[in-house]
């Protein structure tokens, strides 16, 4: 016999906001910096920032963008706002930085009626490397002017 079991739910009742996080969440001001080390609570204000305007300002919650540092925080970011507006998104509403710089150069393209760009895998991006490298060593393309001393490392597997 084989026993589901439904991951528990995202709480999605309000949290409780410290007096800084409080006033940074009332705050009028148009552009605001919020600083904090690791587990500090700033994930969880831009999730509260988010709600607020969906709830008090009337945004659509695929308007808002949050951006952090690693794909696993952008999806638990998703949740938590999906589990706040008990509800979906039609659009990414937490991207990490290289993802968010990766879409406007896709739409840069589009713009332009250019292929979009490709990302490189790890030994795409190997070839290309080598290719330059030996193109510098064989004198058919001017180096990037390397300081002295540095030669027998460029010809070293780990350079690359």
């Amino acid at each position: 016999m084989v026993i589901l079991r439904r991951a528990p739910a995202l709480a999605s009742a309000a949290v409780r906001l410290d007096e800084r996080q409080q006033a940074a969440l009332d705050s009028d001001a148009r552009v605001l910096r919020v600083l904090g080390g690791p587990g500090t609570g700033k994930s969880t204000l831009a999730v509260e920032f988010v709600v607020d305007a969906v709830r008090r300002d009337g945004l659509r919650a695929d308007t808002c963008l949050m951006l952090t540092s690693s794909r696993s925080a952008a999806a638990q970011l998703r949740q938590q706002v999906t589990a706040r507006l008990d509800g979906t998104s039609t659009e990414s509403l937490a991207r990490t930085w290289q993802a968010f710089g990766f879409g406007i150069l896709r739409v840069e393209a589009a713009l332009r009626g250019q292929p979009a760009p490709r990302l490189l895998n790890g030994p795409e991006q190997d070839v290309i490397l080598r290719d330059l490298l030996a193109g510098h060593a064989s004198g058919e393309v001017p180096g990037p002017g390397w300081q002295a001393g540095l030669g027998e490392a460029l010809r070293t597997r780990g350079f690359r």
